[in-house]
């Protein structure tokens, strides 16, 4: 399968990213069947009592192959959040994938789904999952189809 992009740019009026992490999570009806992993994490919340956002940032950066994470612990997680800055987050079918690549085209290719952050400015997703893409893109009102 081809993999396919989408940059989602859905701003509120103060120019803020209006689209949550759970927002894209929850088009993704097949989040079980996938090993995940966060590859870089950036953030403002409240993970709860004893756990700091800057300690589990630097556990993620400094790991060789991310975060490993169940589908039902990442969308615990992903509620937890006030502000995405910057995340990397993959899911593969094979779980021997996951870690990290030399070049963007790498892991895009080779992951069943990148989703990402960039610089608190929008959302890029890429996915082997056609109707991912088209969902995505059915919810969301400013979609930019992207080149791989």
């Amino acid at each position: 399968m081809k993999t396919q992009g989408i940059r989602i740019k859905d701003l509120k009026e103060n120019k803020v990213v209006a689209v949550k992490f759970p927002d894209i999570l929850e088009e993704i009806p097949n989040g079980n069947s996938l090993y995940w992993s966060i590859l870089y994490l950036d953030a403002m919340g409240r993970l709860g009592e004893g756990k700091s956002i800057p300690v589990f940032e630097k556990q993620i950066n400094d790991s060789e192959n991310g975060f490993f994470i169940t589908w039902a612990d990442l969308n615990l997680l992903s509620k937890k959040f006030h502000q995405i800055i910057d995340i990397t987050l993959i899911g593969c079918k094979d779980e021997k994938l996951l870690g990290r690549y030399e070049t963007d085209e790498e892991l895009h290719q080779t992951c069943d789904i990148v989703i990402e952050m960039i610089d608190s400015s929008y959302w890029e997703v890429f996915s082997k999952d056609e109707d991912l893409i088209a969902r995505l893109k059915a919810k969301f009102r400013d979609t930019e189809l992207l080149e791989i």
